[in-house]
This record gives C-alpha cells, sequence and structure tokens, in this order.
C-alpha cells in the first residue's frame, strides 16, 4: 500500500457537475413542486471521468424473446404512502439475462451448471482492467465491471445461475485512478489487448473459500470440474467485500432468513437450448445501498431512486476503520476515532463482523449502527460523503428511522449496508461500488470491491 500522504492526495474533491441525461433515456422532470427537487440522471461522473455503459432498467426495455419487453420487474412491498410502513421497501424480480449483464460457463453447458460454474466464480482480476491504448491523447481507461451485483449476486448454495445483471463503467483521465499499476497496463492496439486478456494464463494460486460459506467439493466426476470460489483476486490485490447471496442469509426482520430467491424456467435438463435463471430480491437485503427515497416520502415522489446516485461517490480511495466493540457508534465514539479532514469515504467494521450476524439466518436486533448524535456528528463535523457498515443497516435498531433522517436528508451521503469486512486488514484502499440502475427503487443489491 502506499504511504499514507500519497494516498490523502487521492482523496478527491467530488465534483457538482452534472451531464445530461442520456438521449435514448427519458429526460427527467422536475418533480415535488420545488426546485430542490430536479432529478438529474447522469451516464457521466466527476467531469466526465466516470463514464456509465449500464443500461439503466425499465418496463419497455427489450427482453430475450419477449416481445413486450421486459414488463413489470419491481414494485413496493412496504410504503409510506398509506401510513403502514415508516420507509419504502421494494422488491424486484429480474431474469437473470435482462439488461446489461453477464455469461457464466454454466449458461450453454449442461456440465458445468451441474459442477457449480456460476457468476460467483468469474475472475474479478479480468473483470476489473486497467487499460492504455496508442491514441493522438493516449487516455488511461479503467473497464470495471462488477457483475452480477446479485451482481454479485453471488450463487453459491444455489447452484441454478448462468448468468447476472451488471453494472459496467468506464473512467477517462490519465492517471486517475488509484489502482492503476504499470503491471497492469499494456500499450497494444485494444483488440490485442482483449485478445491477450482471453488467453492469458490465470494464476494457479487460489485464496481459499471463506469460513463463513459452505466448502467447494468436486462436481461431475471430473478432476477440472472443482469450483474454486474466491474471496481475493490478483494476488490480494483485489478483495470481495460482497455477501454472497443464499436462502439461509438474514433478511429484515424475519427469523426465516431469505428463503428461495433463485429459480430456473428454463433449464438443459428439460430440453432448453440453454440455463436461464430468474430472480426475485427484496431491495434492501444482502450487500446494498439506500438511495434518499428509502425514507423520505417527498425524494421518493420526486423520484430520487438509485438511479440517481452518483457514481463518483461510490468509487474512489476509501478508509476502513475498526469501532471500539462494546457501544453503538455515537458522537463520542465518532469523535474518538480522529478521522482525517477530507476523507470521503469510510466503512465501519462493527461488533457485527466479530460476531458474524451476516452468516446467521435470524435477523438480531441487537447489531451495532448509528444513533442519531453519531450520525448528526458525522454529518456536521467530517467531509464523508459514503458511509459503508456491516449489517443489514447503518443506523441501530434503537434509532432506526432518526439516524436514517439525518444520513439522507441532504442527499449527499450514500449509505452501503451488510459489507462483508472480515480478513481485511484497516486502511486506505480504493473502494468500488456498482449498484443496479433500478428506475423507481429506493434501494438495491450492491457489488463492491477493495482494491489495494
Amino acid at each position: 500500500m502506499a504511504t499514507t500522504t500519497t494516498l490523502l492526495l487521492l482523496l478527491e474533491i467530488i465534483s457538482s457537475a452534472a451531464a445530461s441525461a442520456h438521449p435514448g433515456y427519458p429526460e427527467p422532470a422536475e418533480c415535488g413542486g420545488g426546485a430542490e427537487l430536479l432529478v438529474v440522471r447522469r451516464e457521466e461522473y466527476g467531469g466526465g471521468r466516470i463514464l456509465d455503459i449500464t443500461h439503466a432498467y425499465r418496463e419497455d426495455m427489450p427482453g430475450w424473446e419477449m416481445e413486450e419487453g421486459l414488463g413489470r420487474f419491481l414494485w413496493l412491498s412496504k410504503s409510506m404512502d398509506n401510513g403502514s410502513s415508516v420507509a419504502y421497501f421494494s422488491e424486484m424480480k429480474l431474469p437473470a439475462h435482462s439488461g446489461t449483464h453477464v455469461d457464466a460457463p454454466s449458461h450453454v453447458f449442461q456440465r458445468y451448471f451441474e459442477a457449480g460454474f456460476d457468476v460467483d466464480t468469474l475472475d474479478l482480476d479480468l473483470l476489473n482492467v486497467d487499460v492504455e491504448t496508442d491514441t493522438p491523447t493516449p487516455p488511461s481507461v479503467t473497464i470495471l465491471l462488477l457483475y452480477s451485483v446479485i451482481i454479485q449476486v453471488k450463487y453459491r448454495l444455489l447452484r441454478s445461475h448462468a448468468s447476472g445483471p451488471n453494472r459496467v463503467v468506464s473512467y477517462e483521465g490519465h492517471g486517475a485512478i488509484a489502482y492503476s499499476t504499470s503491471a497492469m497496463a499494456t500499450t497494444v492496439p485494444l483488440l490485442l489487448l482483449f485478445l491477450l486478456l482471453l488467453c492469458r494464463v490465470l494464476c494457479p494460486a487460489a485464496a481459499p473459500a471463506h469460513p463463513g460459506y459452505l466448502e467447494t467439493e468436486p462436481c461431475g466426476g471430473e478432476a477440472d470440474l472443482t469450483v474454486v470460489r474466491r474471496e481475493e483476486y490478483d494476488g490480494g490485490r483485489i478483495l470481495d467485500i460482497t455477501h454472497v447471496y443464499h436462502e439461509y442469509m438474514p433478511s429484515w426482520d424475519s427469523d426465516e432468513g431469505l428463503g428461495q430467491f433463485l429459480w430456473l424456467p428454463k433449464s438443459m435438463k428439460n430440453g432448453s437450448l440453454a440455463n436461464n435463471s430468474e430472480m426475485k430480491l427484496p431491495a434492501h437485503t444482502g450487500t446494498h445501498v439506500d438511495a434518499p427515497g428509502h425514507v423520505f416520502q417527498h425524494y421518493f415522489e420526486a423520484g430520487f431512486d438509485v438511479d440517481t446516485l452518483d457514481l463518483h461517490v461510490l468509487n474512489g480511495p476509501a478508509l476502513l476503520v475498526d469501532v471500539p466493540r462494546d457501544k453503538n457508534i455515537t458522537a463520542d465514539v465518532m469523535e474518538s476515532l480522529h478521522i482525517p479532514t477530507g476523507v470521503r469515504r469510510v466503512l465501519f467494521r462493527t461488533l457485527n463482523t466479530d460476531r458474524q450476524l451476516m452468516w446467521k439466518k435470524e435477523f438480531d436486533t441487537s447489531y451495532v449502527g448509528f444513533m442519531k448524535d453519531g450520525a448528526q456528528w458525522l454529518v456536521d463535523n467530517t467531509d464523508i460523503k459514503l458511509v459503508g457498515i456491516d449489517y443489514l443497516s447503518v443506523a441501530a435498531y434503537d434509532d432506526l428511522i432518526p439516524s436514517h433522517l439525518v444520513f439522507l436528508k441532504s442527499r449527499e451521503i450514500i449509505l452501503v449496508e451488510a459489507l462483508k469486512l472480515d480478513n481485511v486488514k484497516p486502511g486506505i484502499y480504493t473502494l468500488h461500488c456498482l449498484p443496479l440502475r433500478l428506475r423507481g427503487s429506493e434501494g438495491s443489491p450492491i457489488r463492491c470491491i477493495l482494491v489495494k
């Protein structure tokens, strides 16, 4: 890791410049009766340094062999509109091969499907590449594919997954990405580069599967069909801090866990040409992100959904800190952490990780989170714009809504919840988080990685 001085220099000032909406999508409209509630949807972030090349999900987007398009894929399971809920909660149902997505080997090979070669076995080193090309004004382009945030959906227990939705961004601007290294940069024509990437020899050393998840085992009776699931890639340079989606992961206020969320409507075993999965997920399950519309009715009605979140905030230098293990995050705790001025993204590791709460099926109300005064201290005394934590809510159960209101009122702070922060050393990393582009949703599954 670079020196602290060098890393602090990378803590950029977040740009407020907004690019125009893509001409292929509906134009943003002023909603809610106030000029301050003008929703701006962008395809570029950070002054044009970050380009979003992922399609937004919408009902009229094409679906495979669907004449009517994707159709309804998002609905509210709980709503503030009728007073029955203190927040909005969306659920989604999506074919794995709709929108911008990734294919795993099991999509068209039955033996790979049965062996378990799903999207969670794909190499994050290949999906996150620095590319330099020979051009008159050579840009440094980083292609960042955080596949399947459900993507990520790291489907490990249910092996009926041949694909997953994708969020893809690219970065422009020489030297703009903190994890760019000379070893990763290759100056060759772009086509040749990708051919070389496809043909390169992968490192044989594989990190062990996470102890909190099921151990891998050989399947299919062939030596080459042993599935290896990793938490680290490229010799430990890339760390996956996203939890695997499985039936027994905790779900908000439930003792039964998530339950079945993945099924196979089309199967090669039953005569289909390929395996095609579908998923049904609550937006606030597993590693996910909250949008301002989660707890503010006027923001929800105005359209401040996950597709309006700033990718510049979600991608950049981040500080991982350990919180004192015997208490919630209060104003006193925040002050004791001595977070330096200029730090924009902080991941808070708490007793939740020590207790492995995200590996337990039953929801636990005793989890550690922010009290209202801790949230207010952060807003008033730091430059933090991204708050990450290691359970399903950044807010302590006893201050659930008050803390959320403090964080999300300004629409400047992004909340990333249920991060997998075990076995990661405290310090500064490059964080990359990409939610699904779910128009109208106040939350989304998100894939997050740390790069040393």
